[in-house]
């Protein structure tokens, strides 16, 4: 009887506990119509897209959000499934590959020789608000740099950014960077596809 009354007094006292709403994870993935590339230049050719160059805070899972451009905060419920740094590293590397402006594109950790490297450098890539939290919308700003894997000099570089109206929330957020990101990606890949004319 009383281990009866004890296993009664635990369910009674679990069941009144508070349990802590999960995480909700956001991946990044663009699905772009993709035409394929007509330049034979770098037809081929092998590029090793390098990992993107970013700030510490696109290197973590925290989904951080700017109000008014001078503060950062990060939503408490919700998380990235892969950091941005690679999640944007892997989407520039599926494009390339689905675009066919070269014969090979590689992962930065390949040890196979390239011709080219793919340096991106994601300067912004975050949802902003207004001061008074009324506004929000997705910043993307990238640069990229075509290097000859030879001489490690640039053969060509270029920013490229993207603006996108966002709802205010961390799902309208991610809605918009994948837009805006996905709006950089192909101007990136049309720029390659130009400097191999």
């Amino acid at each position: 009887m009383r281990y009866y009354l004890i296993i009664l007094v635990g369910l009674w006292f679990g069941g009144c506990s508070v349990t802590k709403p999960p995480l909700t994870e956001y991946s990044i993935d663009v699905n772009i119509p993709i035409k394929k590339s007509t330049s034979k230049e770098c037809s081929l050719k092998t590029i090793k897209v390098a990992q993107s160059f970013s700030s510490n805070k696109l290197k973590t899972l925290n989904m951080n959000y700017a109000q008014d451009d001078k503060k950062i905060y990060t939503y408490s419920l919700s998380v990235w499934a892969e950091s941005p740094n690679d999640a944007i590293t892997s989407q520039v590397v599926k494009i390339l590959r689905e675009k066919k402006i070269f014969d090979n594109v590689q992962i930065s950790r390949s040890r196979a020789k390239s011709d080219f490297i793919l340096e991106v450098n994601i300067e912004k890539f975050i949802q902003s608000f207004n001061k008074d939290l009324t506004n929000s919308y997705a910043d993307v700003v990238m640069t990229f740099s075509l290097i000859d894997a030879k001489t490690n000099k640039v053969i060509a570089s270029q920013d490229f950014k993207a603006k996108e109206g966002a709802l205010g929330d961390a799902n309208g957020g991610v809605k918009a960077l994948t837009n805006a990101l996905s709006s950089v990606l192909v101007k990136s890949t049309d720029w390659l596809e130009e400097v191999c004319r």
